[in-house]
């Protein structure tokens, strides 16, 4: 776990609002990764100004043919066979490659568990260490935590972040942040959204993220907390967001592992939280694609 520090956002328009997004669970290498959706999330986090995201882990499925779980069938159809004996540096190419256009707006890169048991098993973490160092963003391990500062600076187009173990002297807003890449085994709605509320009775933060369970969840948790004379009783707030999966659940063409556990449907690409400085105002959101009948006009 990471005390990781701030990151002093400074932007130009007093009423942005800021688009925080989870990009988690991707599974590179698997047959089943959804890569339309992915460069669909990527392409929008560098379009929109305002964007800003981490990377929450299991950025790649890590399978080695030493694995139990390998299964040739699952890998993606790019993959020769000869290329199996440089599958962590085709990884790290590709993750580079993938989050270059917006290594600028990262403010920190996790592993998963799919990372931390392949990597420490073969004593290659240093791969995660070097993607983080090429992107130049901050190496956040299994979770931790971050302190937002949003400084207002009029006439500054757009917004730059800026690593630092120093808070500013003056700032419009701090967003303090949790992120967890997630854990356990749980297939009901009832399961996943119970670990996310343990993350939050665990922590002290405005915002808890986490993955890992494929699933996207948005909720509320409030606490009663009377103020600082004791004479009336208000409440503190955490939103807590599960962000979703690139890895889709039943793909044609090959039997998942997700398929062989009668996993549900995952929800597919990244969960976002908005927020708003100058209001000091947190909304977190869940999203679905081509809902509704497409008409034929």
């Amino acid at each position: 776990m990471e005390a990781s520090g701030c990151r002093i956002i400074k932007y130009g328009k007093e009423d942005a609002e800021f688009h925080i997004y989870d990009v988690a669970d991707i599974h590179w290498l698997n047959r089943g990764v959804s890569k339309k959706h992915l460069k669909r999330d990527i392409a929008t986090i560098k379009k929109y100004k305002y964007a800003i995201y981490y990377v929450g882990g299991d950025y790649a499925d890590w399978i080695f043919p030493s694995d139990p779980r390998f299964d040739p069938a699952a890998f993606d159809t790019e993959i020769k066979v000869n290329d199996l004996n440089q599958l962590a540096s085709l990884v790290a190419q590709a993750i580079i490659q993938i989050f270059e256009p917006i290594k600028t707006k990262c403010l920190g890169m996790l592993i998963g568990n799919h990372e931390h048991k392949a990597l420490t098993h073969r004593s290659e973490m240093y791969v995660h260490n070097h993607i983080c160092n090429a992107l130049g963003v901050p190496n956040m391990r299994f979770s931790g935590w971050t302190d937002l500062y949003f400084v207002h600076e009029p006439g500054f187009d757009g917004c730059e972040i800026t690593p630092s173990n120093q808070p500013p002297e003056k700032f419009t807003a701090r967003l303090r942040c949790f992120i967890h890449h997630g854990a356990g085994a749980a297939n009901t709605a009832g399961g996943k959204i119970n670990r996310l509320k343990s993350l939050v009775d665990m922590v002290e933060a405005d915002l808890v993220m986490m993955a890992h369970v494929h699933e996207q969840f948005a909720k509320a948790f409030l606490r009663l907390q009377p103020n600082e004379s004791c004479t009336q009783i208000g409440q503190k707030v955490t939103m807590g967001l599960i962000t979703g999966s690139y890895l889709t659940t039943y793909p044609p063409g090959f039997t998942s592992y997700g398929e062989v556990k009668a996993y549900q449907p995952a929800t597919i690409g990244a969960t976002r939280a908005r927020y708003i400085p100058v209001e000091r105002s947190l909304t977190v959101e869940n999203r679905a694609d081509n809902v509704g009948m497409k008409g034929n006009m």
